[in-house]
């Protein structure tokens, strides 16, 4: 967990800072959509990495996502006003994804971070209040985003140890399955058998009689576990 978080931590820091250096480089300005268009076209491959790699590639994938989709949405957004940028809602979005996918704690360094970065960008004025009011609209949806991300790992939970639940359920049933098609009933239809070759050969009548009552009521067991057998695999169907 410490591991993750500190990595999660690096990668945001590393996507932000990056953006900030290159605004901050003039030459670079004007250069900046096409970085945008290169970022997009990473974020791309990724996904279509991700549909032909092993597992292991995919939960390294979302990282890599959330890092490119940081400095894209940090470049799209300065790049178009800051602050006062039509597309500004998209730093709620990143907030709820990180918070979906990472630590509590990386949400909260992540708003942190962004707020340094649009109060250091040029043009900047806190005594602006639309800028002002962007700033505290960052901060309050931090603790929705939160909410929302342990919601979501919440369900993820209970989707987990119900498929674990029903993979033990399943695992029942084919043991119970076994011993009835391999054990039980093997047993019953061999007891059947021999009964069946005594019960004509036995002259003592009531010992005759017990062995009838005892071959009826295995018969009946036998017929019963055949109906189990039956009713189980119907359900596990």
């Amino acid at each position: 967990m410490p591991t993750k978080f500190l990595l999660h931590t690096i990668l945001l820091l590393v996507s932000t800072f990056g953006v900030y250096f290159w605004l901050s480089i003039p030459t670079l300005l004007p250069y900046t959509l096409q970085l945008v268009a290169i970022l997009v076209l990473l974020y791309l491959g990724s996904h279509y990495l991700r549909k032909h790699k092993p597992l292991w590639f995919h939960k390294s994938s979302i990282t890599m996502d959330i890092t490119i989709l940081t400095a894209m949405i940090l470049l799209l957004v300065t790049e178009t006003g800051a602050l006062t940028s039509p597309f500004f809602f998209l730093c709620y979005f990143l907030l709820f994804g990180v918070a979906m996918l990472y630590e509590i704690e990386a949400t909260l360094v992540l708003t942190g971070v962004l707020i340094l970065f649009f109060l250091f960008i040029p043009n900047t004025s806190l005594l602006d209040f639309s800028h002002l009011t962007e700033i505290i609209a960052l901060i309050m949806i931090t603790p929705l985003a939160i909410f929302t991300g342990h919601q979501y790992e919440t369900t993820l939970d209970e989707k987990k140890a119900k498929m674990i639940l029903n993979s033990h359920i399943a695992k029942e049933e084919t043991d119970t399955l076994i011993f009835l098609s391999l054990n039980l009933k093997k047993t019953l239809l061999s007891a059947l058998d021999t009964l069946s070759l005594v019960i004509p050969q036995e002259k003592v009548k009531d010992v005759r009689s017990h062995l009838e009552t005892l071959y009826t009521d295995l018969r009946v067991l036998y017929r019963s576990a055949g109906e189990l057998e039956e009713t189980i695999d119907k359900q596990t169907d």
